[in-house]
Order: C-alpha cells, then sequence, then structure tokens
C-alpha cells in the first residue's frame, strides 16, 4: 500500500505500523519484532492465520468455474446445433437431425470436463509479473495437451453417439493435418479464456479471503490491515479521521498521514464498525470518524461541510444528512 509523505504513521510506537517484504519463518514464529518506521519505531504483530484455507479457495475457484463453463458452452453448443440444422435446410442438404447435437455436445461435454485441469494449470503456473515467461511456455503446451484430450475425447463420444443412435460409424480425419490445424486454433482460444476466468475468480476469492481476515483482525485487535504484495500497513481504527474514495482506491487519513490504500470505501467501513469505530458516511465517496467531527456547517442549498480535527473539511451531502443526526 501506499502512503504519501515522510511522517511517521504515529508517535506512539505499537500504535500503527508499516512492514515492507516478507518476513523469515523464525520471524514469524515470533510474537513480536522491532523494526524502524522512519525515524520512530514500531511493533509488528504478526497476522492470525488464514480463515480460509488455500484448498478452499480452490475448490471455490474450480466450482465457480465449471458452473460458468459448463452454461456458456451449452448455450454455444446450443446455438451452434441450430445453426447447422438451420443452414442445411436452406441449402437443401441431407441431414440427420441427432447429427449436430451428437458433434456440438460431445465437444463442449469433453471441454467441460477439462476445466479441473485447466484449474491446476492455472493454480500451478499463474500469470504473474516476474514468473510470466514460464507461465507461457507452461500454458503454450497445456494448450497442445488440452487440445488433443479435447479431440480424442470427443472423437470416442462420437463414436460411441453414432453407433447407438445413428447404427453407423464416425470418422474423423479426412485430411489429418489439416483437422488437427482446425480443431488447436479453436481449442486454443478456448484454452485462453477458461484460463482468463479462472484468474479472475481466484483474485475474486483472494480479495474476499483478505476482506474476512481484515476484518477480524478489526474485531481483535482494533487496527485495520491492508496488503499489497510484500508491503503491509497497519493502522490504529481509532486514529482515522476520514476517508474518500478515489476510483479504485480510497484516501485515507489519520495521525496526521495520508494513506493511497486499495479497497473499496464500503469494505473500508466495515473493517471500521468491527474495529469498534463509530464512523458515518457523509457522502457516497466520503465517511468520516465521528469521534473527530468538531463542527457541522451547514450550507443554503441543503448540503453541509463537516469540519475535523485534524483541520480538513469535507463536504458532506443532504442525502446522508439524517445518518450524521441519527450517528449523533
Amino acid at each position: 500500500m501506499s502512503n504519501y509523505g515522510e511522517k511517521p504513521l504515529s508517535g506512539e510506537p505499537g500504535r500503527d505500523e508499516v512492514q515492507t517484504g516478507g518476513m523469515s519463518g523464525d520471524e514469524e514464529e515470533t510474537q513480536c519484532r522491532r523494526f524502524p518506521t522512519g525515524r520512530r519505531w514500531g511493533i509488528i504483530t504478526p497476522m492470525s492465520p488464514p480463515s480460509v484455507s488455500d484448498a478452499e479457495v480452490d475448490r471455490r475457484v474450480l466450482r465457480s468455474a465449471s458452473l460458468i463453463a459448463a452454461a456458456f458452452l451449452a448455450g454455444v453448443a446450443l446455438v451452434n446445433a441450430l445453426t447447422l440444422l438451420t443452414d442445411a435446410a436452406r441449402a437443401g442438404r441431407p441431414l440427420d437431425p441427432p447429427v449436430p447435437w451428437i458433434l456440438e455436445y460431445s465437444s463442449v461435454t469433453v471441454l467441460a470436463a477439462l476445466v479441473p485441469v485447466l484449474a491446476l494449470l492455472e493454480r500451478r503456473f499463474p500469470l504473474k509479473p516476474g514468473a510470466w515467461r514460464g507461465a507461457l511456455l507452461a500454458h503454450a503446451t497445456g494448450s497442445v495437451v488440452f487440445s488433443a484430450l479435447h479431440i480424442c475425447g470427443m472423437i470416442v463420444l462420437r463414436k460411441i453417439a453414432y453407433a447407438a443412435i445413428l447404427g453407423k460409424s464416425y470418422r474423423f480425419f479426412d485430411e489429418p493435418l489439416r483437422d488437427l490445424a482446425y480443431e488447436y486454433r479453436k481449442d486454443l482460444l478456448t484454452y485462453a479464456t477458461i484460463l482468463l476466468v479462472l484468474a479472475l475468480l481466484r483474485g475474486v476469492e483472494e480479495r474476499r479471503r483478505e476482506t474476512a481476515l481484515a476484518r477480524s483482525e478489526a474485531r481483535k485487535t482494533g487496527r485495520l490491515v491492508f496488503k499489497s504484495g510484500g508491503r503491509t500497513v497497519w493502522l490504529d481504527a481509532r486514529s482515522l479521521h476520514w476517508a474518500e474514495a478515489a476510483a479504485n482506491y480510497v484516501d485515507v487519513r489519520a495521525n496526521g498521514a495520508t494513506h493511497l490504500l486499495r479497497i473499496s470505501l464500503t469494505a473500508l467501513e466495515q473493517q471500521l464498525r468491527a474495529a469498534g469505530v463509530d464512523v458515518v458516511r457523509v457522502h457516497r465517496s466520503r465517511i468520516v470518524n465521528r469521534a473527530k467531527i468538531m463542527e457541522i456547517i451547514p450550507s443554503r442549498d441543503g448540503d453541509f461541510h463537516v469540519r475535523m480535527s485534524d483541520g480538513a473539511e469535507l463536504k458532506g451531502s443532504r442525502r446522508y444528512r439524517h445518518l450524521l443526526n441519527r450517528a449523533s
């Protein structure tokens, strides 16, 4: 997380702390560590273990991805099968009605069954900065294997379906090289799409886990914790004056310093409440700590301004005035 200025987070050791970089195994087992924060010293208290395990995150990602893939692929197969039937009828070509359904649903059935394989590859080779070259090579190889499994699987299903429903044999290869290249082009796009969905779902689940952990930390210690790569920011929740949304980030003012945190304003508000801080929303993009309010100044247009103990004057909206009155 980013924080502006050179000022330390707090004049009192142990209240607000910033850790840069990771901790070794021995340090993580230690209950407290002293470290420098600018010109002053603070204390690190290790975070509680995550309430949701990595295995559970993997299960949630796979479950969601499988449902999305099954629904989407089934819809694609339906549209493609109806298109084949319509085109054949318009051209006056003879076509057994079951054939399009066999061709399309044999393909998507195998694709849906291969989602767990892609989930394993996405977990093992995530596309992250610093490791993307190795991951790209792994996924290039994986896409070839994925296509081979898809082709073999759908050929087996089609042979079974043709024999059972149509009473005849199925032949896939007319020109092997051309047919394999044609299938691989389609499979490569499918592979990339499913991989993207898995990565997005994993990001969602990781953020949910971090949010739950942060709420637990706030409830137990009265502190807010934010992580960004190897950097962790702790803030004494009661030291917060106000916070304002800034696109995908939130500006947080606490102890004379401003911190730019990647979190939603709603999630921050929930963490503050979990820590026992009486926060109130005065604008759709602003919340304030009621204990830090010095004065409420009404405006002629029905809006108002809130003067905080740090000297800041924040504009409030008439839509949220009742929340401020209720809080007081």
